[in-house]
C-alpha cells in the first residue's frame, strides 16, 4: 500500500522535505517517526478524521512492537549510530549533512524512554492523547521550518517547500 501513498505530490514533497530538513531538535526527530507513522495510516484508511487514524493505529500489532517496545524508535537510534565520525566527536546524518554529539545521542535515548512510559499503558485514551501531543508537537516545529524557509529565498534549503503537511493535526481540535 506505500507504493500508492506515495502518488501524491504533496506527500512526496513533505518526504523529500523532512528527510533533508536541518537544525531538528533532537525530540523532534523522534516525534517524527509517530506523526509518519499516523500520516501513512491516515492514507492508507483514505484520510479519515484524525480520530479514527489514531485508533487504529493504536490497535495494530506493529503499533505495539515498534512505539510500545521502542523498535522502530531504536531502529532510528541504530541507524544514526552507524555513521560515526572518524574523530569521535558524534554521528553524521547523511540525507541533511548533520553531526549529532555523543550527547544528543544520550538524549535520544532520553526521550526513547520517555515516549515509552507514555504509550506504554492499557489505557487507549491515554495512548491517544500523548501520540496527539507528540504530533502536535512536530507539526507545530514543522510548520514553524517550513514557514522560515519559504519566506527567506536565501535560506531555502529546497525550493519546492509548502507553507503546510499533508496531515493536519492542529487545526482538528
Amino acid at each position: 500500500m506505500k507504493k500508492e501513498v506515495t502518488k501524491d505530490i504533496d506527500i512526496r514533497r513533505y518526504i523529500a522535505w523532512k528527510k533533508l530538513v536541518k537544525g531538528k531538535p533532537i525530540h523532534i526527530r523522534l516525534y517524527e517517526l509517530i506523526y509518519n507513522e499516523l500520516l501513512i495510516n491516515w492514507l492508507e484508511m483514505n484520510k479519515p478524521p484524525i480520530r479514527s487514524a489514531i485508533y487504529e493505529m493504536i490497535n495494530r500489532k506493529e503499533f505495539d512492537e515498534d512505539f510500545i517496545k521502542g523498535q522502530k524508535i531504536q531502529q532510528y537510534i541504530d541507524e544514526v549510530k552507524d555513521n560515526p565520525c572518524d574523530d569521535g566527536s558524534g554521528y553524521y546524518i547523511p540525507s541533511s549533512n548533520e553531526l549529532l554529539t555523543n550527547k544528543d545521542v544520550k538524549n535520544l535515548y532520553k526521550i526513547k524512554h520517555i515516549m515509552k512510559d507514555k504509550l506504554n499503558t492499557i489505557n487507549k485514551v491515554k495512548i491517544y492523547r500523548s501520540i496527539l501531543v507528540f504530533c502536535k508537537i512536530y507539526e507545530s516545529w514543522a510548520l514553524l521550518k517550513k514557514g522560515k524557509q519559504t519566506r527567506d529565498i536565501t535560506k531555502k534549503e529546497r525550493f519546492d517547500v509548502t507553507l503546510d503537511l499533508p496531515l493536519k493535526i492542529i487545526e482538528t481540535d
